[in-house]
């Protein structure tokens, strides 16, 4: 039966997808690194993983207020689905975009002699800042 093969769509609070089969009898496994630093917060990176441990940005302890900016490459159509489906994601940390600028690639001052250096434009981006906002309910998934 084919549906064996596929993954059990239960995810924790956190969005990590159980990595045993849909038809999995007992507790669900999470895909991540089992590593939490002295404050308790996991490791962002998978099982196994080379090298030392990571935390992602919005795992981080912060205080409330707090604001992280991220830069997404590519025309606005592009940038905008890439950050909207992050902002899904990071609401469930608590972390909501609190403002967004598209920037077109410009070449500014020295335009000229960049053209003659035959330098390429720089990339279009989207550049979103996300606030840290604890008191603002998860989405439900």
């Amino acid at each position: 039966m084919a549906t064996q093969w596929l993954r059990c769509p239960v995810t924790d609070a956190e969005g990590y997808q159980c990595v045993r089969f849909i038809s999995h009898q007992g507790r669900h496994q999470w895909q991540r690194c089992p590593w939490t630093d002295p404050q308790g917060y996991p490791c962002f990176l998978p099982p196994r993983h080379p090298g030392s441990h990571e935390l992602a940005w919005f795992a981080k302890p912060t205080t409330a207020g707090a604001t992280h900016t991220v830069r997404y490459e590519g025309d606005q159509e592009s940038a905008a689905t890439q950050a909207d489906e992050d902002a899904q994601e990071l609401a469930f940390h608590h972390w909501f975009p609190a403002s967004q600028t598209y920037v077109a690639g410009t070449r500014g001052r020295g335009a000229k002699v960049l053209a003659v250096l035959r330098a390429p434009k720089p990339a279009d981006e989207l550049v979103v800042v996300y606030e840290y906002r604890p008191e603002t309910p998860t989405p439900e998934r």
